[in-house]
């Protein structure tokens, strides 16, 4: 399931020498990328779970994180034989256990995503209603039930297509990416159906010129996906289906889905950072006023003046 080499086809060996070094570099920056990609996540990974926000979409951000550090890692680790090309080759159980745990993490990216763009925008579109209605672990059944599903469409292609559990079926494992394929579009139309509504909303609201909080991150997150996260997805798809793809494809699918993984902490912060007061503000206040936590932090800091106030008396 895992495309090792390029695909180069050169007319010369000058032309074969520059695609290479070509290549190597777009492969170098796709695994700086990742790594600065594992930090961020990591950051927001450990910020989310070691302080419980009031926000029930912080529990979104939280899987997402988890999802994209997996990936990430993955990510960096499948790029290394093709950087160190002839001295370093691994195993094809480790390349498929890779592949397979790759499009895994990467479907329930997609989902979570898919999901929080739902509920912004009925949130959004009802802002009365929804919060009254919502039931009150709503996002953990659905995260949950997302880690669930993509597990079990997981488990059903690696048995259908690889040796791990027996010997593979050529048409089950076809028909199983073709209901990923389905699936993936299913995904990414109800997605930008949702941000569609969620920003018309935005801009008929009364903060249209500068949409701040929890809605702008989503929008940027989705728009973020469409243009870094989803060739990643069509590659993935349109090498197992044997679909044709351009010759330069793989390396800049790679090279995206490491700046979709990488660009999201980085979305985050600038969201919550408040100018004049970048690198000066504590991670945990930048992620929570980027989740649309502002009545909090204003009884927060309400409540730092007084103290501080007590104390000058």
């Amino acid at each position: 399931m895992e495309l090792r080499g390029s695909g180069q086809l050169t007319e010369s060996p000058s032309g074969g020498q520059e695609d290479a070094t070509f290549n190597l570099i777009i492969l170098a920056l796709t695994e700086t990328l990742s790594l600065g990609g594992l930090l961020g996540n990591g950051a927001v990974l450990w910020l989310l779970s070691s302080n419980v926000y009031r926000n029930p979409f912080a529990i979104y951000l939280l899987d997402v994180a988890c999802a994209d550090l997996i990936f990430l890692g993955c990510h960096m680790v499948a790029v290394v034989p093709d950087l160190l090309r002839g001295q370093l080759d691994f195993p094809a159980f480790v390349q498929t256990s890779l592949a397979t745990l790759r499009f895994f993490c990467y479907i329930v990216g997609l989902s979570l995503l898919t999901a929080v763009s739902l509920e912004q925008c009925l949130a959004s579109l009802f802002p009365a209603w929804y919060p009254c209605r919502r039931p009150r672990h709503l996002t953990t059944c659905v995260c949950a039930l997302t880690w669930a599903l993509c597990l079990l469409l997981h488990l059903l292609l690696s048995g259908a297509c690889t040796q791990f559990f027996g010997e593979p079926s050529r048409h089950w494992c076809r028909t199983l990416w073709l209901v990923a394929a389905a699936l993936l579009a299913v995904l990414c139309c109800a997605m930008c159906g949702a941000s569609l509504l969620l920003l018309l909303q935005v801009e008929r609201g009364p903060q249209r010129h500068q949409p701040r909080g929890f809605p702008a991150l989503v929008l940027l997150t989705v728009l973020l996906f469409l243009f870094c996260g989803l060739p990643f997805g069509i590659y993935w798809l349109s090498r197992n289906l044997h679909w044709h793809i351009p010759h330069y494809f793989y390396h800049f699918s790679f090279l995206l889905a490491g700046m979709h993984g990488a660009a999201k902490p980085v979305i985050y912060f600038c969201l919550g950072s408040t100018r004049g007061c970048r690198l000066r503000e504590p991670l945990r206040l930048v992620l929570q006023r980027a989740l649309g936590d502002e009545a909090e932090l204003g009884a927060t800091r309400e409540t730092s003046r007084r103290g501080l106030m007590d104390i000058a008396a």
